[in-house]
């Protein structure tokens, strides 16, 4: 089952560092594991890339021999909900 999640995006450019997001799908089943990621969000806050609410999450997704650590918007426990919510709710044969 392929759920959505919104990923925060960091370049590195020398001198400065850009941040922006992006919407990706994922593979419910290739998700290893979800933490909550306060080093990043502490670490945006003093450089004023982003607002005082965001919380961000730290998904490892598998791709066969190797992983991804993803860097999501939300807590751990809001990206577990939403893959819960759509793996245990109504589905078509095939989806």
């Amino acid at each position: 089952m392929l759920i959505k999640i919104k990923t925060l995006i960091v370049e590195n450019h020398g001198y400065r560092r850009e941040t922006f997001s992006r919407d990706i799908y994922v593979n419910s089943n290739n998700i290893i594991s979800i933490s909550d990621y306060p080093a990043i969000e502490q670490l945006l806050l003093a450089e004023g890339s982003i607002s005082q609410g965001d919380k961000f999450s730290l998904v490892k997704v598998s791709h066969g021999n190797k992983t991804e650590d993803i860097i999501a918007f939300g807590t751990s426990a809001m990206i577990y909900s939403q893959i819960n919510e759509q793996t245990t709710g109504r589905r078509l044969l095939n989806d």
